[in-house]
């Protein structure tokens, strides 16, 4: 079913253009944006293209359009992207939430054909940095990157330090207003989508024996060398992989763009990445960007689709191999979407759910799999027990108010710590939260729920756990279960919740 709500399906291309000079230019958490191409008012080509973000509801109502700048401004250049390559950009945000990042060229529209030709000390490969109020910032302007090439992505930790992705130069680093670069990958060249999940620099690639989501190196590097590294699965052969959601450290969402591909969902089962099932738009289409929300342990993704022009910002809620799409808008004549993003607020703490015992294979295999975003099914409760969290993780008093609450479970339940993941089969459930572990209290349930901090353990979590600014963490509750439910152990666990923890 398409939503007729979009501006540009009532506005004629000129005047949905013309609205960009007025329109408030703030960009609110919750919404989506999504990269434009083309102003509409002649075909897209490979010469350097005006590029607009375009902000809506995830119901597809439109909020307002943000033009990218056609002219420098002091130390701020224009930033255009190569109207027809499918292979740029894709939009980031920044692991502090503050800001959108992408990647462009540093001239103004219709000022170079075959834009991505060009040398980049003459057209310096530019990262745009657009923060939530709006202010665009585009002093990083690279010369000596991806030269004769594309710029297809850049992100970022703290809107200070950038890594980009493109066709010919791997994946470089710099800092906010630099104009030279380092190469900090080694391993594959040419690479796609470069983002940052739970502190770790991922790329996407399809090319050589790299055809998927790789991690580089360890953490967020900067020096030279760090090793590519494909998530192990992946295929090495062939494969048109792009942009890419976490669900959760076990779950990757990977957009397809081959006429058969869209919306591919693989999962970690031993530290091998599986496919589950491909969701596709429609006959014929693939998928290119992708952002997503994970509510109550139900994924919620959003995409972008393959046509040339006018193509399709479209949203599916995962239920499953048949799980159909929506259009929430369509791109006017003579222009494209590309990138698009999810926006999660800075005044919050977003959680991501993990060791999902609905999944096939995770729990023991005798009848005790659990429901979506829950853990393994107990003695009580067939869909297993739940982690939830309330309130804002702040890492120093007055600050944290986070609540962990266990729902559905049988007995006291211990709520737990860690700074890493593993997958362990541990009585009737599994232990994901598995490496540097802090036991932080235990709480009787009533009425087969408990909540931390609470009963005779009220010590607030970051205090509890030790954590700081910036860490991220790993939560799960151990809690007891009837003797031999599943087998003669008497305990199991929830499913668990990742979180990383501000000021």
């Amino acid at each position: 079913m398409k939503n007729t709500s979009s501006l540009s399906r009532f506005l004629g291309a000129a005047a949905f253009v013309g609205l960009t000079a007025v329109a408030n230019a703030q960009i609110t958490p919750g919404n989506l944006v999504v990269v434009r191409f083309g102003d509409g008012s002649g075909p897209i080509t490979n010469a350097s293209t005006a590029t607009f973000l375009e902000q809506y509801t995830t119901g597809g109502t439109a909020v307002n359009v943000i033009p990218m700048p056609v002219a420098a401004a002091g130390a701020n250049l224009p930033f255009t992207n190569s109207g027809s390559s499918t292979s740029e950009g894709f939009l980031t945000q920044s692991s502090d939430s503050q800001y959108l990042v992408l990647g462009g060229y540093g001239t103004p529209p219709g000022s170079i054909g075959s834009i991505v030709t060009s040398a980049s000390s003459v057209v310096p490969r530019v990262v745009a940095r657009v923060d939530l109020s709006g202010a665009i910032d585009t002093t990083t302007a690279l010369g000596d990157a991806y030269s004769g090439g594309n710029i297809r992505s850049a992100c970022s930790d703290n809107g200070v330090q950038f890594w980009t992705g493109g066709s010919n130069d791997g994946v470089k680093y710099a800092t906010l207003g630099a104009t030279t670069s380092l190469v900090v990958n080694a391993g594959v060249t040419n690479v796609r989508t470069a983002d940052i999940y739970a502190g770790q620099l991922y790329v996407s690639a399809n090319s050589g024996m790299f055809h998927g989501p790789a991690t580089v190196g360890i953490g967020l590097p900067t020096t030279a060398g760090n090793p590519t590294t494909l998530l192990l699965g992946f295929p090495t052969v062939s494969g048109s992989y792009y942009d890419y959601f976490f669900a959760d450290p076990a779950t990757v969402y990977v957009t397809n763009d081959a006429s058969t591909g869209g919306i591919e969902k693989w999962i970690d089962i031993a530290g091998t990445w599986t496919l589950q099932y491909n969701l596709s738009p429609a006959t014929g289409q693939g998928c290119r960007g992708l952002t997503g929300v994970v509510n109550g342990g139900v994924t919620t993704l959003y995409a972008t689709t393959t046509q040339t022009t006018g193509n399709n910002l479209v949203t599916v809620t995962d239920t499953g191999a048949g799980s159909l799409f929506t259009i929430l808008a369509t791109a006017g004549t003579n222009m494209t979407y590309r990138g698009v993003r999810f926006v999660k607020g800075s005044g919050s703490t977003p959680t991501t759910s993990f060791c999902d015992g609905s999944v096939a294979g995770s729990c023991l295999g005798c009848g005790n799999n659990g429901a979506p975003g829950k853990g393994c099914a107990n003695s009580s409760f067939a869909g297993g027990g739940q982690l939830t969290s309330t309130g804002v993780a702040g890492a120093s008093a007055g600050t944290d108010t986070l609540v962990l609450t266990a729902n559905d479970i049988t007995g006291p339940g211990l709520f737990f710590q860690a700074t890493g993941l593993n997958q362990i089969t541990f009585g009737d459930g599994m232990l994901c939260a598995a490496a540097g572990i802090i036991r932080m209290g235990v709480v009787f349930p009533v009425a087969g729920s408990a909540s931390y901090p609470g009963g005779i353990t009220p010590n607030p979590i970051h205090i509890a756990g030790g954590t700081s600014s910036g860490d991220l963490r790993h939560y799960q509750c151990w809690y007891r279960d009837a003797v031999s439910f599943c087998t003669a152990a008497t305990f199991n666990l929830t499913q668990g919740l990742s979180l990383t923890w501000g000021p």
